[in-house]
Formats: C-alpha cells, sequence, structure tokens
C-alpha cells in the first residue's frame, strides 16, 4: 500500500490554499492537519519522481509475473489527484522521459527481463523460453465494459449495452469473453496499443479537472511462458552410489498483470456536473461505494467469514481476484496536498488503510500437465529414498507389518559421528604439539645464536655445523611428513583391495603391494640418516667435551648439540606415531616371510654394543660437566652452565 501526494497545481496557489499533509522523515508515515496520521508501506511526498513510484510499487510486481505469479496495481483517489499521471494510461506524445508513467516503465522492465531470460538459457546451453503476451484495453463505464481497442466500435455506441461477458473459471479466477486480445512482442507494440485505448477513453472537463476520466480503465497483461527447468538431481539404482542423472522438463507458467485507473471519487456540489456529467459521477461513486464495500468485509476482522459483495458492481467482479484472490496486488492512494481537499484526502486516507489490512492467497499458475508431472516426480524421489533405505538396511518391518527404523543403522551412525569427532580432536592436538615443539625449538636456537654472537670467533666451527644439522632436521621432518601422506594413502587402498576380494590377487592388490614395498624402503632410509645423525651428534658431544674451550663457548656448544638430539628423538617419535596402525601389515608380512634368527640376534648385538658406547659417552661427559660446574665459580667471564639449559 503506497500514497502518493501530487504537488500543488498553479490555480491552488493563485488561490493561496495551505500546505495540510506533512510526510515524517525516516519513516512512511503521513500527518494530516494536526493530529490524524497514517502509515504505509510505501509513501511519496510532492517532490518525488515517476522513476521512484516505480521502483517502489511496480518493479517487484513485474519480477513475480516471470515465476508466474499474478499482479495488481491500481490508483485510486479524488479526480485531479494525479492518478492517471501516476499510472500512464493518459498517452500524451509530448510527455518526456521523466513523466512516463507505471504502464510504459512497466512494459520496458517486462521486454528486457525476457530478453535476458533468453540470452541465460542459451549461455547455459538450454533452449530459450517461449513467451506469448497479449494485451488487453477496456474501460468501465455507467456500469458497461466497452473494448478501447476494437478499432471497428462506433464512439456514439457508447449509450447501449455492451456484449462483453464476466466470467469465472473453476479455480475461482475471473476472464472477460468478446474483449479484443492483441499480441504484443515489444515495447513499441505496447506503446501502440497504449495509444490507441488512450484515445478512445471517456474525458470530460468539471470545475475540479480540465481533463477528468469519467471511466475506470483496465489494462490487462496475459503472460504465457514455456520454459525449460533442470530438474533436481534424481537417482539411478542401477549406477554406483553417489551419482545421478539430471532431467529436464518442460513447465508452462501463465500470469496477468492488470493496470487500473480508477475514475475519482467527487461531490457533485464541488464539481459543478450536471445532467450528463452528473449521472457519470453518480455512476462512480456507485462502483468506488462498491469497491469499498468489498475491501471493508476483507479487511475487517469481525467480517472473516461472511458474504464478500463482488457481484454489486462490475469493477468488483472484475477485481474479485485481486481483492483476497490469488494476486499480488499493490494500491496508490493519490491525494492532494492543498487544504481546500481536505475532506476528500481524509476519505482516501481512511479507504486506503482498510485496504490495507486485505490478505491475499498467492500460488504459482502452472499448467495442469507439468504440475501433475512435477508431483509425480517428486512422488518417485520420495520412494527411491525408501527403496535405497530398505536395502541398506536402514528401514525394517516387524513381524506386524509395522516399518521401523533399525537400531543398529542409530548405533553405527552415533558410533561414526563420535569416531569423527575423535578423529578430529587428535588431529588438533597433534597439530598443537607440532606447533609447541616447532616454537620451542626456534626459541631455544634464538636463545643459543643470541649467546655464540657475544662470544669469540672460536666457535664458527662448531655453530656451522650445529646450522648444518639443524636444516637437515627440518628436510627429514618435511620428508616424514609426505611419507606419512603417502602411507595413509597406500593404507587406504590396500583396505579397499582387501575389501573387495580376499581370494583372489588383483593387478591393483600387486601394484599397492609394490607401493608398501616402496613406502617401507623410504621409511627404512629414513631410519637410517637418523641413526647416522644419532651417532655425529654423540661424536660431537665427546669431542666438545675433550677441547679446551672456554666455558661459555662450551656451554654453548653443548647446548646447541641438546637441541639437535632432542630434535632426533622428535622426530623418531614421529616416526613411529602410527606404528599401532602399521602392526596389522606386519604381522601379516612374518606370516608370509618368517624372520631370520641369526640375523636378528646379530643386529640386536651390535645395538647392545652401541648403548654401552653411548653410556660410557654420556657418563664421561657427565664426569667433565661437574668438573667445569666445580670451577666455573672463580671464571668471571664464564656463563652459567645450569642458566643456560634452564
Amino acid at each position: 500500500l503506497s500514497c502518493r501526494i501530487r504537488p500543488q497545481q498553479p490555480s491552488e496557489q493563485l488561490d493561496m490554499c495551505q500546505i495540510c499533509t506533512q510526510v515524517t522523515p525516516g519513516e512512511p508515515q503521513v500527518v494530516l492537519g494536526k493530529d490524524k496520521s497514517f502509515t504505509y508501506d510505501f509513501v511519496f511526498d510532492r517532490d518525488s519522481t515517476q522513476d521512484q513510484i516505480y521502483e517502489g510499487c511496480s518493479h517487484d510486481l513485474i519480477e513475480g509475473c516471470y515465476e508466474g505469479y499474478n499482479a495488481t496495481i491500481f490508483a485510486y483517489g479524488q479526480t485531479g489527484s494525479g492518478k492517471t499521471y501516476s499510472m500512464g494510461t493518459g498517452f500524451d506524445m509530448n510527455a518526456g522521459q521523466e513523466h512516463v508513467g507505471i504502464i510504459p516503465r512497466a512494459m520496458a522492465h517486462l521486454f528486457e527481463g525476457i530478453e535476458k531470460r533468453r540470452e541465460a538459457a542459451v549461455a547455459d546451453g538450454l533452449p530459450p523460453p517461449d513467451f506469448k503476451v497479449n494485451a488487453q484495453f477496456m474501460e468501465l463505464y455507467n456500469e458497461e465494459i466497452h473494448d478501447l481497442l476494437d478499432t471497428t466500435r462506433d464512439p456514439g455506441e457508447k449509450g447501449r449495452k455492451s456484449h462483453i461477458k464476466i466470467h469465472e473459471d473453476a479455480a475461482g479466477g475471473i476472464y472477460t469473453v468478446g474483449v479484443t486480445t492483441r499480441p504484443v512482442a515489444s515495447l513499441q507494440d505496447t506503446i501502440q496499443c497504449l495509444k490507441i485505448g488512450a484515445l478512445s477513453r471517456t474525458t470530460a472537463s468539471t470545475n475540479m479537472n480540465a481533463q477528468s476520466s469519467r471511466s475506470h480503465a483496465i489494462f490487462t497483461l496475459h503472460i504465457r511462458q514455456q520454459r525449460v527447468v533442470t530438474e533436481r538431481a534424481v537417482s539411478n539404482p542401477d549406477q554406483e552410489k553417489g551419482t545421478a542423472e539430471s532431467m529436464n522438463e518442460f513447465e508452462t507458467l501463465t500470469s496477468k498483470f492488470h493496470f487500473v485507473d480508477l475514475a475519482g471519487s467527487e461531490r457533485l456540489k464541488r464539481t459543478g456536473a450536471t445532467g450528463e456529467r452528473a449521472k457519470e459521477g453518480i455512476s462512480i461513486n456507485c462502483g468506488l461505494l462498491a469497491l469499498g464495500n468489498v475491501i471493508s468485509a476483507l479487511g475487517d476482522k469481525l467480517k472473516k467469514g461472511s458474504h464478500v459483495p463482488y457481484r454489486d458492481s462490475k469493477l468488483t467482479r472484475l477485481l474479485q481476484d485481486s481483492l483476497g484472490g490469488n494476486s499480488r496486488t499493490v494500491m496508490i492512494a493519490c491525494v492532494s496536498p492543498s487544504d481546500r481537499d481536505f475532506m476528500e484526502t481524509l476519505n482516501t486516507m481512511k479507504y486506503a488503510n482498510r485496504a490495507r489490512n486485505i490478505k491475499n492467497k498467492v500460488v504459482v499458475n502452472q499448467d495442469k500437465s507439468s504440475k501433475m508431472i512435477a508431483e509425480l516426480r517428486l512422488q518417485v524421489q520420495e520412494l527411491q529414498v525408501e527403496l535405497d533405505d530398505y536395502r541398506m538396511g536402514r528401514r525394517v518391518v516387524d513381524a506386524d507389518g509395522l516399518e521401523s527404523v533399525n537400531d543398529m543403522f542409530h548405533e553405527n551412525t552415533m558410533l561414526q559421528n563420535e569416531n569423527a569427532a575423535l578423529r578430529n580432536r587428535i588431529k588438533a592436538l597433534q597439530n598443537t604439539v607440532e606447533k609447541l615443539n616447532a616454537a620451542n625449538t626456534q626459541v631455544l636456537a634464538d636463545r643459543v645464536m643470541n649467546t655464540l654472537s657475544k662470544t669469540d670467533d672460536d666457535g664458527d666451527e662448531v655453530r656451522h655445523l650445529i646450522e648444518g644439522y639443524i636444516r637437515e632436521i627440518e628436510e627429514l621432518r618435511t620428508k616424514l611428513m609426505e611419507s606419512e601422506s603417502m602411507l595413509e594413502n597406500v593404507r587406504r587402498s590396500a583396505s579397499r583391495v582387501a575389501n573387495q576380494s580376499r581370494l583372489t590377487l588383483s593387478p591393483m592388490s600387486v601394484s599397492t603391494a609394490q607401493s608398501i614395498e616402496l613406502n617401507a624402503s623410504m621409511e627404512n632410509s629414513v631410519t637410517d640418516i637418523l641413526s647416522v645423525a644419532k651417532k655425529d651428534v654423540h661424536r660431537m658431544k665427546k669431542r666438545v667435551r675433550k677441547q679446551k674451550l672456554s666455558m661459555g663457548r662450551f656451554v654453548v656448544s653443548l647446548v646447541f648439540l641438546e637441541i639437535v638430539d632432542n630434535s632426533f628423538i622428535y622426530l623418531s617419535d614421529k616416526e613411529n606415531l602410527s606404528e599401532d596402525e602399521k602392526q596389522d601389515h606386519e604381522e601379516t608380512e612374518e606370516v608370509s616371510h618368517p624372520p631370520d634368527h641369526g640375523d636378528q640376534e646379530d643386529a640386536e648385538d651390535e645395538e647392545e654394543e652401541e648403548e654401552e658406547e653411548e653410556d660410557e659417552m654420556d657418563e664421561e661427559g657427565e664426569e667433565e660437566e661437574t668438573a667445569l660446574d666445580s670451577g666455573s665459580e672463580s671464571d668471571e667471564g664464564d656463563l652459567n652452565f645450569h642458566s643456560i639449559l634452564t
């Protein structure tokens, strides 16, 4: 519901008429006089433009027509309040673009949208939609319907009874019989129809309006659209799970758009109408009164469910589906701001306020066959989902024939969700540990580097060696992460192959076994590199202890070697994180390839000898550290070993 306040006319300004309307800033509210306020959906003040009126009232209605929704927009108000100017039914060759009304703007919007939808369909590889637009233009003069597009009609026959009839279909839709219907394919065709109808419309001059409309004009567009829609993916039971086939089907949508320019309500005392003009004014007021009664019956909650007098007037009969029916309706209440029109403005605002309470039920006008096909497709999808549930064991039927959901399926779903949550938590904790370890290593390295920078240049050799080991540690860490990722993929492939066939050795299993052997060889190479690096670190520890370095350089070198050693330990632990997951695969290999006990015993002996040597080296290092600690108090230039380790 909208309210438009027209500017003052020159005659009103000459008569020194005062402005009695005021729009509340920032709110769609109009204050009439001092104490009467009305709130609407849109309010347009005296300085509003035609483009603002169209964007606020009609733009969304045209967009809805593409989707099959009916729409109606009509202007109501006293005579001379700007209804015909707002609607654009009065064709004027000299009018500029800024004065074009709602109907020409809506037609331009409609055909631009049609062209865009055709281009979009071609770009998507679909057939372009087929639009058919037909126009009707009629007027209701003295309760008789006249066809404004009938060029063979004699203008002198307006007093005779019209042959146009109003009918209602089974769905409650209103249609007319005997009205000329012209197909329009462009904006120019529509403007031509509007021009013919405007020249045939009945107008006359009164004291309140030099070009007063003496009839209600209704310009109707019937839009029929046939388009290809991509159906929702329908699963095919013959295909693998997760695949679907897309189906295209045609659907037909119909909609109609009523542009209604009502004749203005008038009082004979003010218009000074006599004779034929007075008779026209009485007929206009009767039609508007019937329209007001329909609006009151639909908008009053106390009268809900009561009889709605649609048949009291042909105007209300034509607008039956627009008032409380299947249509999106917008009413523009046109008022005058002058104080001499105060009572007419007040009545118009009350009239519009009652119409605001009307609720319409809007549905898409889809062809019956297209609607039935869509319903059947939806039913097929539901049955397909139900069938999949039975196949997968989600649903079961008990002895009594009652359907129920399998408890095992519920339990399995809960366990899977819990397992996924735990995996995510473990992954998050592992990432946190890795970040903390990396940060700790970096902090220790930075601390020792700062200490080295303060010492002499004699420890450059040790520093370069340690920096090389740190780089090697980072490279090994990267290779280890890549190896873990590759191993995880190989395990998944092996599990899928094992589930598919446990008896037949397929080419896939052979390739999987080869991948496992390759990955195992990579892990062995990484382990060898780690063992060699550990031995080098122990040698460097022994060498540093034996060298007669100053206390500061000795402590710095020893701390660096401890950092490298801890990094190797971290990499070894990282390498053994997935040991539990590899247990099944190792047991399988032990069954197929028994280990050589002789070689195993030799390897164990070598490991024991290496451990004994390392223990001896550690004991010697501890003795030297103790000796150095006892003499560190007398050396003023040396650093505190325990503080650095801390």
